[in-house]
Parts: structure tokens; C-alpha cells; sequence
């Protein structure tokens, strides 16, 4: 089969690559759609987590199940499916714990599993949801996005009624901005940097950093000078999580949803004297399911957000749209030949 292959940090190549067959609890799946995520880049350019090399990358995908393992129930050839690249041990002391997100032993599409830029992949058929016939594997290709997205929500502490800030204009920040209209937030404000992006959010306050003289001023003022209940990271700068700090009113959380590299400054004077929540949010406590029902929902059109679908063979110029194309991208999806048919 066809793949794009890690071969050392910086150098992605397409080529000839073994096809596995399933182990018992697997399933084999016909890629059908490959999105591509802000994390695909750094892990191609930087490799932060040591992928052992050559390999397979990629972790968000859809396709029809091929072939089933041995012990796995409830599924026929031909499912159309989404996956989860996420894949917990069950015996670690996180999973013991029920926190099977968190596995300290945890498999994962692309990074030491083989993923889904490839015609094949398989994956633990557990992590693996059946799609609605209407749904396109674009679409359900967005599962793990939106499931991570919701953790970032619930880690935020996020209620009917609140106000709630957004920061960053990323794929990440826009979907989080769709999924907040489904929590009757009173109010969410989105900071970003791109109108392209930012205008993908709807109805929501928008505030563009580099046009706004003072950021923090004008979330107060939006706020009628209360500040913000909860503020959600998808930004990774120590100025985000500063700026977080300040528009946050008393007793306010703030989710890290973005990894903030280095050790930041962060202004602990006003966390402690506002007795702030700081909170990681990092994959998600099992939202498939809940993941499932928000793609499925035609008023969110989450499907929306993918601006560019793009045949596989073309994958540098996907590649290049995902990495530069922050005035003309948001999602950028690599598709197989019955999706390039839809």
C-alpha cells in the first residue's frame, strides 16, 4: 500500500509500505479520509516524542472496515467507520484509576502505531464508532478532534450561563467555539489572529490580537468588567496563558488545552488572590460516542470546517495548506478514492 512514511525528523516520503493484516481485537480499515492535524506537523518537524522511525503518521481518519480480528464482535466488512487513535493498556495505575485517557503504557496512531496517512490502517476495534450513512468520512475523520475538544470544555467547568473566552484561532479553537453553543454559554469570545479562521465561528465575539490596542481591555468591557468564567487555552505561548489570568473573573478556570512549551512566566499573584482553577486537558475521557452525536448535528456543520479536501497523492500540497495556509485553511483533509467520489 501507499503511506507517508517519517523516515527521520523533517523528512516525510510517500512510498511502498507493508499492509498488516488485524490482531484478534483489531480491525483493518480502507482509509477513506486522513485529516491533518496541527500535531502531525510538529511531530514531523521536531519529533517531541520520540517516534521510533520509520513510520507511518497521521491519527485522525474514517474509512470502510476490511478485515476483522478474531475476537472482535459487532462489526461486518463494509462498516463505514471513524477511529480513535488513542488505545489505553487497562493495567497501568492511571488506567486502574479510570483515567484511560492519561495510560502511561498508551498506544497511539502515528506516533508508536502505524496511522492513517496510508491506504490501510488498523486500529483496536474499541476505539472505532460506526457512522451514519449521511455522514462523509471527512466528516468522521473529525471524531478524535471533536472528542479532545470536548474534554477542553469539560475540564473548563463550563455551565449554562457563563462566559467564556477562547483563545487561539486554530482548528482547535474554532471547533471548541461550535461545541460551546451546545453548553448556553452566555457569551463566548474568541482571540485570534486570522479573520479567515476566526469568521468560522459563529456567534461569537470576535477579537483580533493584532488589531485590538488592548486585548485584555476589551474582554472587560465585553464582560461589563467582570471577566470571563472560564477560559480555554488553544494557544501555546505563556502570553496566552497570562492574558488567560487577567480576563478570568474570580473563582474562574482556566483549561490548558494547548501545550505552552518551556517553563512560562505565569502570573500566580492573581491566580492566588483570585483563587483561580488551572486545569491540564490533554485527549479525552472516552467522548466517542458524545463526539459522534455533535458531527451528526446539521445545525453545528461541523463538517464545515474542513476547507480543503485533497486527493492523497497530492499530500505536499495538502501539507503546505495545514502548515502556511492560515488565510485560505482551517481543516485540510487527505482523501481515497470513494470519498474524491462523494
Amino acid at each position: 500500500m501507499k503511506a507517508l512514511v517519517l523516515m527521520e525528523p523533517g523528512r516525510l516520503v510517500y512510498k511502498e509500505w507493508p499492509l498488516r493484516q488485524p490482531d484478534d481485537n483489531e480491525l483493518l480499515i480502507k482509509t477513506e479520509a486522513a485529516t491533518i492535524c496541527t500535531s502531525d506537523l510538529n511531530d514531523i518537524k521536531y519529533n517531541p516524542f520520540g517516534i521510533c522511525t520509520p513510520m507511518v503518521m497521521g491519527h485522525e481518519g474514517a474509512g470502510i472496515v476490511a478485515a476483522i480480528g478474531s475476537k472482535v464482535q459487532g462489526f461486518a466488512i463494509g462498516d463505514r467507520v471513524a477511529a480513535h487513535p488513542v488505545m489505553a493498556c487497562g493495567e497501568c495505575q492511571s488506567c486502574k484509576r479510570g483515567l484511560f485517557h492519561l495510560c502511561q503504557n498508551m498506544n497511539h496512531l502515528g506516533i508508536n502505531r502505524e496511522g492513517v496517512f496510508a491506504e490501510y490502517f488498523c486500529v483496536r476495534a474499541d476505539r472505532v464508532r460506526k457512522i451514519p450513512s449521511f455522514m462523509d468520512y471527512g466528516t468522521a475523520s473529525l471524531m478524535e478532534p471533536v472528542s479532545v475538544c470536548l474534554e477542553g470544555v469539560k475540564r473548563g467547568n463550563v455551565k449554562s450561563g457563563n462566559r467564556v473566552l477562547v483563545i487561539g484561532d486554530g482548528p482547535f479553537g474554532i471547533i471548541t467555539c461550535q461545541l460551546l453553543q451546545t453548553f448556553s454559554p452566555v457569551q463566548i469570545i474568541l482571540i485570534g489572529r486570522h479573520w479567515f479562521r476566526m469568521k468560522k465561528a459563529k456567534g461569537v465575539y470576535l477579537i483580533h490580537e493584532k488589531e485590538c490596542p488592548d486585548v485584555n481591555a476589551q474582554v472587560m468591557e465585553l464582560t461589563e468588567g467582570n471577566g470571563v468564567d472560564c477560559a480555554i487555552l488553544c494557544a501555546g505561548t505563556s502570553e496566552a496563558v497570562n492574558l488567560a489570568i487577567s480576563c478570568l473573573r474570580p473563582r474562574g478556570t482556566l483549561s490548558v488545552f494547548s501545550a505552552v512549551p518551556g517553563m512560562p512566566g505565569i502570573d500566580l499573584f492573581h491566580v492566588h488572590v483570585k483563587e483561580l482553577n488551572i486545569c491540564g486537558s490533554c485527549n479525552d475521557e472516552n467522548q466517542l460516542d458524545q463526539a459522534i452525536e455533535f458531527l451528526s448535528n446539521r445545525n453545528l456543520n461541523l463538517g464545515n470546517l474542513i476547507t480543503h479536501r485533497i486527493p492523497f497523492p497530492q499530500w505536499e500540497r495538502a501539507f503546505a495548506l495545514a502548515e502556511k495556509g492560515k488565510d485560505e485553511a482551517l481543516k485540510v483533509t487527505l482523501t481515497f478514492e470513494e470519498e474524491m467520489n462523494l
